[in-house]
């Protein structure tokens, strides 16, 4: 669950922007729109991810050129699995989002058409007088893949706790711990909902809350960790502060380049003999039923408002 969260979300559904005016939501907006009018940024990976009893551990590199329609990115990775290599690749290349991942039991491409996507959805996303800056932050992020979809999903998600200075390897950060939205959550895990006030019923592999790290100096995102709930006591302590022993998952983004620049070709994807899967319709057909359910909820709350 915790990998199809951070990984695979090629897209995400919208049942509802959250409000991004105030404590740690409001600055994850601002690395989110600074990160956004980087033109090139180029860094390395590690990551680490617990399935099970089993620990995994891989690396891989990260690049970004452009800026608003601009944008292109690609985010690559390597680890074993039962000690065969296998790799995860996601590129957009300014039209398709590519997802390519490569494991001992095979190889599956899939491609999103984010053009088609968004001319099909462009009245689809809410319109608010109060926060419509970051709604359309979040608008702009949708389906691109990178690690800018990672943090707008990040925002859809969870609430976040003023942000909290720490250091980072003697490096001064500012921590940022996130707790589902009860919306979200329900949407996603009825059972997890029940289980908020009981952490032992928490289902193993989603995420109890998240953990960002982000320069103090330049808001740029170094370290996001989902940990499970066998460590929901460090949302309230201050070593929670601090990368945890065992995450669920965490992203570690070092080497981090702003100006370097970039071989376009790196940005092309090329299947190769490999047949892809377009997914397009199948996303497009789920999020206009996500919008019109989002719209019905906000229509309910407005018809009660009035009654009232």
């Amino acid at each position: 669950m915790v990998l199809a969260l951070a990984l695979s979300g090629t897209v995400t559904g919208e049942s509802g922007v959250p409000a991004v005016s105030t404590g740690g939501n409001a600055m994850l907006a601002e690395v989110l729109a600074a990160l956004e009018r980087r033109g090139n940024v180029s860094a390395k990976l590690r990551y680490q991810s617990q399935m099970g009893e089993a620990t995994q551990v891989g690396s891989g590199n990260y690049w970004q050129q452009g800026i608003g329609p601009q944008r292109v990115t690609r985010w690559e990775m390597q680890t074993q699995v039962a000690e065969e290599s296998a790799s995860y690749v996601q590129v957009f290349d300014g039209r398709y989002v590519w997802t390519d991942r490569h494991l001992p039991s095979g190889r599956k491409i899939h491609r999103l058409d984010v053009n088609y996507l968004k001319s099909r959805l462009a009245g689809a996303h809410p319109n608010s007088t109060d926060d419509s800056p970051w709604e359309e932050l979040l608008w702009g992020t949708q389906f691109r893949g990178g690690i800018s979809q990672l943090l707008a999903e990040l925002l859809r998600r969870f609430e976040f706790d003023p942000p909290r200075a720490t250091q980072l390897n003697g490096f001064p950060v500012e921590a940022l711990v996130g707790h589902w939205r009860t919306d979200q959550l329900a949407e996603l895990s009825p059972a997890a909902l029940a289980a908020l006030a009981d952490p032992a019923a928490w289902p193993p592999q989603l995420p109890h809350h998240v953990l960002i790290l982000v320069g103090q100096s330049n808001l740029f995102p170094y370290v996001v960790e989902y940990r499970s709930a066998a460590d929901a006591q460090l949302a309230e302590e201050l070593i929670g502060l601090r990368p945890a022993q065992e995450p669920l998952l965490r992203y570690e983004i070092f080497e981090v380049r702003f100006a370097e620049a970039i071989d376009s070709t790196v940005f092309q994807f090329k299947a190769g003999d490999v047949a892809s899967t377009d997914e397009t319709a199948l996303v497009l057909e789920r999020l206009v039923k996500q919008h019109a359910s989002a719209a019905a909820e906000v229509a309910g709350r407005n018809v009660s408002e009035q009654r009232q």
